[in-house]
C-alpha cells in the first residue's frame, strides 16, 4: 500500500478580479515538502472550516482521499448542510490526490484513471463578463460572436435577470420576455451551427419553466440548466424534465457522487454538473461521472471560476467517461492566464493540459502580489 499523505502546512491566497468577483485559493502541504494548490471560491468563509480541518488531520496519515471525512471526525450529513464545510473538505480531498500524483510522478489526469491528452474542449460562460455591461440584447450578441471568433463551439448565457420566483403574483413567463430577447440576439449573432446553452439560476417554477422552455426550443437551446433548484426541488425538476424537449442540467452546489446518481436516476436531470470545488473534489467528480453514466446520464463540470479550478477540472474532464465540454468563464478577467505558472493556455476553445506531475501549475507570485494577498494559517 502507498505511504499515506500527512498534511500540515496551509497558506491562503485571495485575488480581487473586479467589484463582483473574488477568487480564493489554498496551498496545502505535506510532511515531505510537496504542496497542492486548490481553489476554494464559494462565496462563504471556507477558511474558518479549512483551518481546523487541516489541524484535525495534522499528523494523521491519509491512505485514501475518500477517508478525509472519517479521519477528521465529520458526519457525512454535515456536508450537505454546510456549503463552506463541503468546499473545505473538497479542497483537502483534491489536495491529497494532487500530492499523491506528485509523489508518483504522474499527471492528475493519469492519477484519476485517464489517459494523457493534449487538451479538452471548453464552453464559454459569458455571464461573468456580461455583468460588467448593460446586459442589453446587443451585449449578449456581441460577446457570443466574440466567443465564436475565438473558437468556442458552445456558449452559455444567463439571461433572466428580471425573473424573481419570490415576487407575489408575478407571471414569471411574461417577466422572462427580456431574457428571451437577449437569447434570441445571441442566437442570431452566432447562427445555427453553434450550441447555445441557458442557465436559469433557479428563477422559475413548474408552470413558468415549461412555458419558457417552449420558446427556448424555438431558439434551439442545447440545455435547460436549473430552472428550479435541484437540491430543494428535485421532484419539481423531474416533472419539468419530463415535459420539456431539451436536456435539463444541474447540480452545481451538491456534495457527493450519490447525489448526482440519484438526480439522474429519478429523471430530474440528464446532464449532471458537479463542481470539483464543492462536490467532494477531483476524485469524487470522476466517481460521480461513472455512477451517472450507469444511469444513462452525462456529465459537464460546473466551474466558471479561476484558472486553478479550471485546470483541475480539465484533468477531471480528461479522466471522465464521455464528458461534455468544461465550463470556462470567458472574458471576465484580462490577467487570469497569468495567475498560474505556467500560464493558462486556451486555444480555439480548448484548454491545453500540462503533463507534469500533479495539477501541473502553481500560483504565480508576481501576479498574486499585484492583484491579491496571501496569509498563513495558524500552525496546528
Amino acid at each position: 500500500m502507498p505511504e499515506g499523505v500527512t498534511l500540515g502546512t496551509l497558506r491562503y491566497a485571495s485575488v480581487t478580479v473586479n467589484d463582483r468577483t473574488q477568487w480564493n485559493f489554498a496551498e496545502i502541504g505535506d510532511d515531505q515538502g510537496l504542496t497542492a494548490v486548490v481553489e476554494t471560491t464559494s462565496g462563504g468563509d471556507v477558511a474558518s472550516r479549512l483551518t481546523p480541518l487541516i489541524q484535525a488531520l495534522s499528523g494523521r496519515p491519509i491512505d485514501d482521499e475518500a477517508e478525509v471525512v472519517r479521519v477528521a471526525g465529520l458526519a457525512p450529513c454535515q456536508l450537505g448542510q454546510d456549503f463552506a464545510l463541503a468546499t473545505a473538505v473538497s479542497a483537502v480531498r483534491s489536495a491529497v490526490v494532487d500530492i499523491r500524483a506528485q509523489r508518483n510522478g504522474l499527471s492528475l489526469t493519469e492519477t484519476l484513471g485517464g489517459q494523457t491528452v493534449d487538451s479538452v474542449e471548453l464552453y464559454a460562460n459569458t455571464n461573468r463578463y456580461l455583468l460588467t455591461t448593460a446586459r442589453r440584447p446587443a451585449d449578449f450578441a456581441a460577446v457570443a460572436e466574440r466567443a465564436v471568433r475565438d473558437g468556442f463551439r458552445t456558449i452559455k448565457c444567463t439571461p433572466f435577470d428580471e425573473v424573481d420566483p419570490r415576487a407575489p403574483g408575478a407571471d414569471l413567463a411574461e417577466v422572462a420576455r427580456p431574457g428571451i430577447e437577449r437569447l434570441a440576439a445571441a442566437r442570431r449573432a452566432i447562427g445555427p451551427d453553434i450550441t447555445l446553452l441557458v442557465d436559469c439560476h433557479s428563477r422559475f417554477d413548474l408552470r413558468s419553466a415549461c412555458s419558457v422552455a417552449d420558446e427556448l426550443a424555438q431558439l434551439d437551446v442545447g440545455w435547460f440548466e436549473e430552472p428550479v433548484n435541484p437540491e430543494r426541488d428535485p421532484e419539481v425538476l423531474a416533472e419539468i424534465a419530463a415535459r420539456v424537449s431539451m436536456p435539463v442540467a444541474g447540480g452545481e452546489h451538491a456534495y457527493g457522487a450519490e447525489f448526482f446518481e440519484r438526480l439522474v436516476a429519478r429523471g430530474a436531470v440528464e446532464i449532471a454538473m458537479p463542481d470539483i470545488k464543492h462536490c467532494g473534489g477531483v476524485a469524487e467528480a470522476v466517481r460521480a461521472a461513472k455512477l451517472v453514466a450507469r444511469n444513462g446520464g452525462r456529465i459537464s463540470l460546473h466551474g466558471p471560476s479561476g484558472p486553478v479550478s479550471i485546470l483541475a477540472g480539465g484533468h477531471v474532464t480528461a479522466a471522465m467517461p464521455a464528458a461534455l465540454p468544461l465550463e470556462f468563464g470567458a472574458y471576465e478577467c484580462p490577467w487570469r492566464a497569468d495567475l498560474i505558472d505556467p500560464p493558462e493556455l486556451v486555444q480555439k476553445g480548448r484548454l491545453v493540459l500540462p503533463t507534469t506531475p500533479g495539477l501541473g501549475a502553481r500560483l504565480d507570485t508576481a501576479t498574486l502580489q499585484r492583484h491579491g494577498y496571501t496569509w498563513r494559517a495558524a500552525s496546528p
